[in-house]
């Protein structure tokens, strides 16, 4: 016998999930309170007043620069952190195949300066990682391969991370006889390997699609990154991919997918089953890249792979339901 008084009660029951879901997105959505944001900003400050003050840093004529989730405006209330870039002067290149390094060399003025980028990022690992123990004592620094990080005081400074990085400039072939490039940075680990990013294009391409998306590009990736931390302490996944790929997923999501007028709760199933679509289609995954647009999203050299960012948005549509 067909029962209405079922059916009613669950159609009552999935909306009061629905409610529930979108109350929760909406405090995902929201970027650190104002507490964090003082936190993150004092001890940024902190930190850029150390670097100012050591006189091996200012020999070798370092800036300091903001990066990651606090700088592109994603972090959220898990994450009241900051990443600093202690940016060197000198030029990393690297050559597109087909270019001659000799002759772009010649062309684009490079030249050695005769010391190893190696032992330039050790000597500035070395001295930032001296004056934040003698500033904040051994037990809150610590020394990475790529980074010092300093370990905040509760209710006082957040963690900082200190990245000592080069500039990148990678040559290509106009096609004209002459060169292109693409500037962005290298960090040097301590075991010599090289890891290039691109900041600043990531932050422009970041806010461009916030704009293109009614700011809800965003949104959606703090909610993604609160359901990633859910994930993993309810055992759904091994462990959280790193924020930035989640950002670079949500990136990838075309535009129009986001303009939809319909709740927080169907945007964001909207989003992860198109990420599930374009997951699954090998010749986009091949050629996906990063929310810079220039560096390649899946490949061998990255901290993730393919299966982490598949078994992410599947254990998140089954968590919502999707």
């Amino acid at each position: 016998m067909f029962d209405t008084r079922q059916i009613v009660e669950a159609a009552i029951a999935k909306e009061r999930t629905r409610s529930s879901w979108n109350d929760r997105l909406w405090h995902w959505e929201r970027p650190a309170s104002d507490s964090e944001e003082t936190k993150i900003q004092r001890a940024a400050d902190a930190a850029r007043l150390l670097v100012t003050g050591n006189a091996t840093l200012c020999a070798e004529s370092v800036q300091i620069r903001p990066q990651g989730s606090y700088y592109n405006n994603t972090n959220v209330r898990l994450e009241a952190d900051m990443d600093l870039r202690v940016q060197l002067p000198g030029i990393i290149t690297v050559y597109a195949d087909g270019v001659s390094p000799l002759l772009a060399d010649g062309v684009l003025g490079y030249s050695s300066t005769g010391r190893a980028a190696s032992e330039i990022a050790r000597s500035v690992r070395d001295a930032l990682a001296s004056d934040c123990r003698r500033r904040f004592g051994a037990a809150n620094v610590s020394v990475g391969k790529k980074a010092v990080t300093v370990d905040g005081l509760s209710g006082s400074r957040a963690d900082v991370d200190l990245v000592p990085a080069f500039h990148l400039h990678h040559v290509m072939a106009d096609g004209l006889g002459g060169y292109l490039r693409h500037e962005g940075v290298v960090i040097v680990s301590a075991d010599g390997s090289q890891t290039f990013n691109f900041p600043e294009q990531h932050h422009a391409n970041g806010k461009a699609k916030r704009s293109r998306t009614q700011h809800r590009f965003k949104k959606n990736v703090r909610m993604l990154k609160r359901l990633n931390y859910e994930l993993f302490d309810q055992g759904a996944i091994p462990k959280r991919i790193p924020s930035f790929l989640v950002e670079c997923l949500v990136y990838v999501v075309e535009d129009w997918h986001f303009l939809v007028q319909e709740d927080r709760y169907d945007r964001l199933v909207r989003i992860l089953r198109r990420l599930r679509v374009r997951l699954g289609d090998a010749t986009w995954v091949e050629t996906a890249t990063e929310v810079n647009e220039i560096k390649y999203l899946f490949r061998s050299s990255q901290a993730w792979n393919l299966a982490d960012a598949r078994n992410f948005v599947d254990a998140a549509l089954v968590r919502l339901g999707g």
